[in-house]
């Protein structure tokens, strides 16, 4: 592992402990064993080093989105109209599930990913502009996403007319709740897990009660 890497790996880890602000240039590179000096070298500010953890983070989520033959993150709406809504047309509940709970247990099990959350959970706290990442990344880039895709579902006529916005909230909403308690007490995985399945098949159940073959 390169400098570059060991220092950006330190810092994840103490940004995920102490947040952003609480965390100084001395704090990283003392268990790195080098100076302040040497870490200017690699980075010229502690913002520089946050911008390409978050960076790393997004190539990480987009990689497995890919897997899934979804964009999500990937800011290309116009593949999202042609190939998501053919994925999420003809899903079955066990299907929409699966695809739901692979990105919870990617979230949850990637360590990368975890430290990156706590990082932002904790950091949010400590500035606006910090604030705002976190509302931009697990808010908007989520609820944005899941509303752009259930407006072209339901000018495909797969899913009765509605307000997309309202229907993004009501299925994403539970979802992020339950990712949260599972951070916070891990001996709850298997309830919380259960639980966002439980909560997919009855969305899955409500939106086909609603004329959805979704």
């Amino acid at each position: 592992m390169s400098t570059k890497e060991l220092i950006l790996e330190e810092a994840l880890r103490q940004f995920s402990q102490k947040g952003f602000d609480g965390t100084s240039m001395s704090d990283i590179a003392g268990p790195l064993g080098i100076s302040k000096a040497a870490l200017y070298k690699h980075f010229e500010s502690k913002q520089q080093i946050f911008e390409e953890i978050i960076a790393e983070s997004e190539v990480k989520y987009k990689a497995f989105f890919e897997k899934l033959s979804v964009h999500f993150l990937t800011g290309s709406h116009e593949a999202m109209n042609k190939q998501d809504v053919d994925v999420y047309s003809g899903i079955t509940s066990e299907g929409l599930c699966e695809n739901v709970l692979a990105f919870v247990r990617f979230s949850m099990s990637d360590e990368y990913s975890g430290q990156v959350r706590r990082m932002l959970t904790i950091s949010q706290f400590q500035s606006r502009e910090l604030g705002e990442t976190y509302t931009r990344r697990y808010v908007d880039a989520m609820l944005g996403y899941d509303e752009k895709l259930f407006e072209q579902l339901m000018k495909a006529g797969v899913i009765k007319p509605g307000n997309p916005k309202v229907l993004a909230a009501m299925f994403y909403a539970p979802v992020i709740m339950y990712m949260g308690i599972w951070d916070r007490e891990p001996d709850r995985a298997d309830e919380c897990e259960k639980a966002i399945r439980d909560h997919v098949e009855q969305f899955f159940t409500m939106t086909k009660h609603m004329g959805s073959v979704l």
